[in-house]
């Protein structure tokens, strides 16, 4: 989901502070413990959805304010760094594995306030360290019960998206919370999580094909991709090629071939269910032609999508407007640019009205740009047309397939192009 903003980090560029001088609090720091602090801090940004770029640029600021100078090298599973400077002899090297990672956007906002504090000499490197132990320890900030509503709420929108009826609507937001409960109990077995998308595929598939069976009426298509709508690595994708496109070859070709060993994972499960299916019935049922739905109903799916991923991202609720003004500047403008221009350019404009909206709240408030990002682009994101490539393939439709692909990664393109045209006309002034 674009991991791809800036942040609250009280940190200039270099090209806007050409010399340092060290704050009076870490002016006696040792090399050994800025570099054990570097590469804590900056391996818990991984994990909470840091891109790489953004995170390497903070670890050099960071060095540079207390008079050294530091090489990253951040991958979505570690983070390398050296450091060099005050007449040391030879560099110090850190490495740190990350293991699991994901977006939340709650710690990731608490890390740059400890991130601000210690540069602020507010408080000592050794307290920002215990703050950020104490920090991995501490429970999500919504409960079990609404990641679970979120989930419904996220799979019924997304149906009203793909033009589903109302019962398809609420069959959808069932067979979510069936692919959370799955993905919830897999979690917590090492070995079983990589199976979150492979089993998902599958349940929601079986799910749709067991309701369109008792009420024919019910499209397969839009029950499957709404309930899966949460385990789509549309983000992935887009965070991937916004790294390629800022030279991060290592980590955004690491990005698209996760999001692509998703896709398969979650196309093989729902081609299992396909196989159980056309085996028992002789074939597979027809798609559905749907209609648009009416504007109402449209306002208020936008309404539930913001509420959801915000859950889903831990939105700190003090921000949880944000997501609310991040999600429908994303559909106003994609239904405007829609109207009158093709696919890709509409997410072009999408993505630059957010990435000024999530810059200028980063400005305000002194909060990442990531916090009031996400939520909005994740309505953008072309996971969708990865899926539906990937079943027309499945279906011996290669010309579908073909153009549904080569559709997916222009709307990639355009996003990408719209966020980096953004920090351009207005940058967050930030490095997060």
């Amino acid at each position: 989901m674009i991991q791809t903003p800036t942040s609250g980090l009280k940190l200039e560029r270099a090209s806007e502070r050409p010399s340092v001088t060290p704050i009076s609090m870490r002016s006696q720091l040792s090399a050994d413990e800025l570099a054990d602090y570097i590469v804590e801090i900056g391996g818990t940004l991984v994990s909470y959805g840091c891109p790489s770029y953004r995170l390497e640029e903070v670890i050099r600021a960071v060095a540079r304010s207390d008079g050294f100078e530091a090489q990253a090298l951040a991958i979505p599973t570690g983070l390398f760094i050296e450091l060099r400077g005050r007449g040391m002899t030879a560099p110090i090297n850190r490495m740190v594995r990350v293991r699991e990672w994901g977006v939340d956007l709650d710690r990731l906002t608490r890390v740059d306030e400890i991130f601000n504090d210690v540069a602020d000499d507010k408080i000592t490197i050794q307290t920002g360290r215990e703050r950020l132990r104490a920090l991995k320890q501490e429970p999500p900030r919504y409960p079990v019960f609404f990641q679970y509503l979120a989930t419904a709420m996220a799979s019924a929108s997304a149906a009203v998206f793909f033009r589903g009826r109302p019962g398809e609507i609420a069959m959808a937001a069932a067979i979510g919370v069936v692919v959370a409960l799955i993905s919830r109990v897999l979690v917590k077995n090492p070995s079983g999580r990589f199976l979150v998308e492979l089993l998902g595929g599958f349940a929601a598939a079986t799910a749709a094909w067991i309701a369109s069976r008792i009420n024919p009426t019910l499209s397969r298509e839009v029950l499957i991709l709404s309930g899966i709508i949460t385990l789509i690595p549309g983000m992935t994708l887009t965070t991937g090629i916004a790294e390629l496109a800022r030279k991060n070859l290592v980590s955004g070709s690491a990005r698209l071939m996760e999001a692509f060993a998703a896709f398969l994972l979650i196309i093989f499960g729902i081609a299992l269910a396909l196989g159980i299916e056309k085996v028992s019935a002789g074939k597979l049922a027809d798609a559905h032609v749907r209609g648009s739905t009416s504007f109402e109903v449209q306002v208020l799916a936008v309404f539930a999508a913001a509420l959801a991923f915000a859950v889903l991202f831990n939105v700190p609720k003090r921000y949880v407007w944000s997501s609310i003004v991040s999600a429908g500047i994303g559909w106003i403008t994609t239904g405007l640019g829609t109207r009158y221009l093709p696919g890709q350019v509409a997410a072009f404009g999408a993505a630059l009205a957010i990435c000024i909206f999530s810059n200028l709240a980063a400005r305000v408030t002194q909060r990442p740009s990531q916090l009031f990002q996400l939520p909005g682009m994740t309505l953008l994101v072309p996971g969708s047309f990865g899926f539906l490539s990937l079943e027309a393939f499945l279906r011996g439709e290669i010309a579908g397939g073909a153009t549904k692909a080569f559709e997916m990664l222009l709307i990639a393109g355009g996003l990408v192009a719209g966020i980096l045209m953004a920090n351009v006309l207005l940058p967050a002034k930030k490095l997060l």
